[in-house]
C-alpha cells in the first residue's frame, strides 16, 4: 500500500460496508456493499490444453510484479462523488493483508 500512497490527492471519506469475496477457478469478484461491483474472468490463450491464464511476469507494478490478465465482467463504482464503469481487468493471486 505504500506505493499507491503517493496517488492518494484528497481523502473523500470513509463508509461502512459488507465485503463480499467470491473466487470460482478463473472467475473472481469483489462486492463492498452497494457502491463496488467488480467481477473478472482469467485470460487463457486458444489452444492452451494446462487451463493456465495469461500471465505478465517480473515487471514493476503496485499490485506486485506478477500479473494475471483477465476480462471486466462488471466493473463499476459508485461511491464519494465517483462513477466509474470500465471494462479492463488485472487478477493478482497471492495477495494478503498484514498488519
Amino acid at each position: 500500500m505504500a506505493g499507491l500512497a503517493p496517488l492518494i490527492g484528497e481523502m473523500l471519506g470513509v463508509e461502512r460496508a459488507a465485503i463480499e469475496v467470491e473466487d470460482d477457478g478463473l472467475r473472481h469478484s469483489v462486492r463492498i456493499g452497494s457502491m463496488i461491483d467488480f467481477e473478472i474472468e482469467d485470460i487463457v490463450r486458444f489452444g492452451v490444453e494446462t487451463g493456465q491464464p495469461v500471465k505478465f511476469s517480473g515487471m514493476f507494478h503496485p499490485a506486485g510484479s506478477d500479473l494475471t490478465m483477465a476480462e471486466a465482467k462488471r466493473s463499476r463504482i459508485n461511491a464519494f462523488g465517483i462513477t466509474y464503469e470500465g471494462k479492463t481487468g488485472l487478477s493478482k493471486s497471492d495477495f494478503s493483508w498484514a498488519a
